[in-house]
């Protein structure tokens, strides 16, 4: 679903974001990608989005190389997405149901399924009674609600999640979490950067740790892992202990 090769990213300052990273997540997965502020999780994620462009290396999406698209194929990339932000990023001036609506209306999809898709997705995610209403008049976690509607409403095949708890207090970010969990269980592969560490380590997912830009420790089931925590590796070029998701690429080409 989604695979970093060797990837690097230096921004103008000098400071390596990401520094030749490796990291494998196959369909249907949720993940945590956890790490200090500064880490480079957030440039992940941008980089899967193809907000931010790596300087070397090879992202795949659903089997394409988002690096070698062209700009005009962007659009395109991002509607087999769904995106959860920090902020919510919902327009003021919509109600609910306008909101996620919106998103369909961006791909041109038939007015008859919007009526039949936002009904729905509102339900799943417990907002039906809320339609009508404006982002203003809602709580922070029903705020949320709506971002994870949209982002779902035309059913991507990956959920990408930056702090999506971020400015939640501890309930209503299990409600979320919870709700993202649901929806992976319906197929859709999840990713969340996090610095949660209360979720990470009750959910129980797989764990990536990210430290100076690069995957320090790949836990197929397991908890926050602290900058100076047991899970992290002295050498962290060592990859001998991580799982088989790193590196399916070289599996393959040797026909395992």
């Amino acid at each position: 679903m989604i695979e970093f090769r060797n990837v690097t990213k230096v921004y103008s300052t000098g400071i390596a974001a990401v520094n030749n990273t490796s990291l494998y997540i196959e369909k249907g997965e949720f993940v945590f990608i956890v790490g200090a502020s500064g880490c480079g999780k957030s440039t992940l994620m941008k980089m899967i989005m193809k907000e931010v462009e790596p300087n070397s290396g090879h992202i795949f999406v659903n089997g394409i190389d988002i690096t070698r698209i062209s700009k005009r194929r962007i659009p395109n990339l991002r509607r087999s997405m769904g995106i959860v932000f920090q902020d919510f990023r919902l327009l003021p001036d919509k109600t609910v149901y306008e909101n996620v609506a919106y998103a369909m209306r961006v791909i041109e999809a038939d007015p008859k399924v919007i009526k039949r898709q936002v009904p729905n997705v509102l339900s799943l995610v417990g907002l039906l009674d809320k339609a009508d209403v404006y982002p203003d008049q809602l709580s922070g976690g029903e705020q949320q609600r709506v971002a994870v509607a949209r982002a779902i409403v035309n059913n991507p095949s990956v959920l990408i999640a930056d702090e999506p708890t971020g400015n939640l207090d501890p309930e209503t970010a299990w409600e979320i979490m919870s709700l993202l969990s649901d929806i992976n269980r319906r197929g859709t592969t999840v990713v969340v950067a996090t610095h949660a560490k209360d979720i990470v380590d009750k959910m129980q997912k797989r764990v990536i740790a990210i430290k100076n830009g690069m995957v320090v420790s790949d836990k197929e089931t397991g908890g926050y892992i602290e900058e100076h925590g047991n899970g992290i590796m002295e050498n962290p070029t060592d990859y001998s202990h991580l799982s088989k998701h790193n590196f399916p690429w070289s599996r393959r080409k040797a026909g395992v």
